[in-house]
């Protein structure tokens, strides 16, 4: 009988997982609730797993990379390794999405953790499958924190989750911005992401790609819909965050590396961006947080 279900579960998942891994390993599920007060999750990245979201509720933006979509109530938002993203919403109130952490992942053709190819949409509509796919995200939110029984019911909620999203078509969707609609705006987003944590000025941004600091705060905000040192400040946010809720380093100490030697202004920053002080998101998060976040 064992021998039977081994080669019923290869059969299975075998034409879509590397046969190492039969399922990639669900490492967290958090359910953002529609219309409480906007608690931002600036621009930011993970290096050891991909995410896929289900927009239940809601109108907002996906950006992803360099670009950015308009989302609603039904999309799949795919989020491969290593890329910056965020989701925003159109309103103070906050859209209401599921999201599934997964690791170990490795689908043919594709380098680990990534869920689709680079260059294809990240934005997919459920259309009719919507209703069954929120119910499907529910259950599993609920199974996680449970026994080891309801977790592996919710491990294969979630691979069963993947595999339907995966099968829906991609079609194309209006990007609201992009690098080509100014080369100069990709070259300075490119320069701040690598030194968002040192001591940056408009002053010293303008310099170094040798324009006018009215012109590149003009531009880069058209584009973006922020300033240069808006960006910086939400980057450094985004990475707060990220040590906030997968470490045990102090405010103190995640105030130096982000790149502020004051923690009171550090707290003071992540209260405005945010709504909610370092300590207290922290314990939002966790509270609200099925599984376990590494980064």
């Amino acid at each position: 009988m064992r021998g039977k279900i081994d080669n019923y579960i290869q059969q299975v998942f075998q034409p879509t997982y590397d046969s190492s891994s039969l399922t990639p390993i669900l490492l967290y599920i958090t359910k953002q609730e529609f219309g409480g007060k906007k608690r931002d999750r600036p621009m930011h990245s993970h290096q050891s797993l991909c995410e896929i979201l289900l927009v239940y509720r809601g109108f907002g933006y996906y950006e992803v990379g360099k670009q950015c979509y308009p989302i609603q109530a039904g999309d799949i938002l795919f989020y491969n390794q290593g890329e910056l993203h965020e989701v925003r919403s159109m309103s103070d109130a906050e859209i209401g999405t599921y999201c599934f952490g997964l690791s170990g992942l490795q689908l043919p053709g594709l380098p680990a953790n990534h869920i689709i190819p680079r260059g294809t949409s990240p934005v997919r509509a459920s259309g009719t499958r919507f209703a069954f796919l929120a119910q499907l995200c529910e259950q599993a939110y609920q199974l996680l924190d449970r026994d080891i029984y309801a977790k592996a019911s919710a491990q294969c909620l979630a691979a069963s989750f993947l595999l339907l999203a995966c099968q829906i078509e991609t079609e194309q969707t209006q990007q609201i911005c992009s690098e080509q609609e100014g080369e100069i705006v990709g070259r300075i987003r490119d320069f701040l992401d690598q030194h968002f944590t040192e001591p940056l000025t408009l002053k010293s941004i303008a310099a170094e790609f040798q324009c006018s600091e009215p012109y590149i705060s003009h531009v880069f905000k058209r584009i973006t819909g922020f300033s240069p040192i808006q960006y910086v400040i939400r980057r450094r946010i985004g990475m707060a965050q990220t040590y906030l809720i997968s470490s045990d380093y102090t405010a103190a100490q995640i105030a130096t590396l982000v790149g502020y030697d004051n923690t009171n202004y550090f707290n003071t920053i992540f209260t405005k961006v945010v709504g909610l002080p370092p300590i207290r998101y922290k314990k939002q998060y966790l509270e609200a947080l099925r599984g376990n976040i590494t980064q």
